[in-house]
């Protein structure tokens, strides 16, 4: 059992691989194992758990739920050990001093401040500056050390890569939405007063995907027109009317009970979030712990 229990990492780390590479195939190629040497580890592991991580065919490999938070889990300690070989690695680094940081204002409030308060706690001689700006900064030629942005990146000079995702949904405040004589409906949205950020202003008509992935076209056509997420989020909460906003800034405030999803089996195809940044070499390590940190963030 002790002897099981020293190789459980091992075991972790190999799953972790299998899952990511999407082949036991790929993942021995990775890690310089046999592909028999690897579906042992896997198995041993499932034994040593007493469950089932992945369902395998000719064809696919498909993980179980509880496969699912172990991958998640085996993810994040594989990057805190990197993490913490490059703090040894890099001993004579200090954790210190200023780190710039650009993002929507959309992703300030609901991933980057508490990704910078975990930062903070963490390394208290951080001295962080945030930029929350919707357009796309030069970080280069302002001094910044990363940037976060949503949609494909076509910038060559900048390296970067994909932290997370998130999908637009339309919401409303409860007051506005008790006020209306009638519900919601696919019919009749386009009646509704729409509350559009600038850069929702050029096509008026959006994409929507369903429950079974079927596609909708909406018209919407603004009535207001802002230049920034919280000048939406606040008329929003005013009553003025509905609004098209990213489900990872407008979630807080549907839990609060201060808006509400309208028509929820409605949501628009994913917009991939990423970090950038132009450093030639190695980024700084704080950058590093930054990006773990908000990745975290993003999947809460």
């Amino acid at each position: 059992m002790k002897t099981e229990q020293k190789n459980v990492f091992l075991w972790l780390m190999v799953f972790y691989e299998v899952v990511e590479q999407g082949s036991f195939t790929a993942a021995a190629d990775k890690l310089d194992l046999t592909k028999s040497g690897v579906s042992q580890h896997i198995s041993r592991l499932e034994q040593h758990l007493g469950v089932q991580l992945l369902t395998r065919s000719t064809r696919s490999l498909n993980l179980t739920n509880i496969g699912e938070q172990l991958f998640k889990r085996s993810g994040e300690l594989k990057t805190l050990l990197n993490l913490t070989i490059d703090e040894v690695s890099n001993s004579t680094q200090q954790v210190a001093g200023l780190l710039s940081i650009t993002a929507p204002q959309a992703l300030v409030q609901s991933a980057v401040l508490p990704a910078i308060e975990q930062l903070v706690k963490q390394f208290p001689n951080i001295k962080p500056r945030l930029i929350a700006d919707d357009t796309n900064q030069n970080i280069i030629k302002k001094g910044i050390d990363i940037a976060i942005r949503v949609g494909e990146q076509a910038d060559s000079e900048l390296k970067g890569a994909k932290i997370g995702a998130h999908r637009e949904i339309i919401v409303a405040s409860s007051a506005y939405l008790s006020a209306t004589k009638h519900s919601i409906s696919l019919q009749n949205i386009h009646t509704h007063p729409f509350i559009a950020t600038s850069w929702q202003t050029t096509n008026l008509t959006h994409q929507f995907l369903d429950d079974k992935n079927k596609v909708h076209e909406l018209l919407l056509q603004p009535q207001f027109e802002m230049n920034s997420a919280n000048s939406v989020m606040e008329s929003v909460l005013m009553g003025l009317g509905i609004a098209l906003l990213p489900d990872v800034y407008a979630n807080k405030y549907i839990r609060e009970g201060k808006i509400q999803h309208v028509l929820p089996n409605l949501k628009t195809k994913e917009n991939n979030i990423y970090y950038v940044h132009a450093y030639k070499g190695n980024m700084p390590l704080i950058m590093k712990w930054f990006i773990e940190f908000l990745k975290k963030q993003l999947k809460n």
